[in-house]
């Protein structure tokens, strides 16, 4: 990701490549994650590999019963065919590959790739 852009040029170049369900909750977020824009720009080529032509979708999820414990989800939307059939694989080749950055970049428990079922 290129350093010399502003978080808002960050967070609007987030919106042409994936649909955020509450743009505000997660650019609240993100002011206090900037880590996570790297997570999403290295995450680009997995996805183009394993997942072409399927939805990415960012999302916030809380723990209610942890005020503080919200993260950001990237939800990958595929087929309930595919779900079903072994998604998790895939879904965990992508994970691996994005540790170093985590680690280098701090960003742990504050960001998850998971699958979801496109609606039809």
């Amino acid at each position: 990701m290129d350093e010399s852009l502003t978080f808002d040029e960050k967070f609007d170049a987030l919106g042409e490549y994936y649909e955020m369900k509450s743009p505000n909750e997660i650019r609240n977020f993100l002011k206090d994650n900037t880590g996570i824009f790297v997570l999403l720009d290295e995450v680009k080529p997995y996805l183009k590999q394993s997942f072409r032509n399927n939805q990415y979708s960012l999302e916030m999820v809380y723990d209610p019963e942890c005020e503080s414990c919200s993260h950001l989800v990237l939800r990958i939307y595929v087929s309930s065919k595919r779900f079903q059939n072994g998604v998790s694989e895939e879904i965990e080749y992508v994970r691996k590959n994005l540790r170093p950055f985590r680690r280098q970049y701090g960003v742990l428990s504050e960001f998850a790739i998971q699958a979801g079922v496109k609606n039809v």
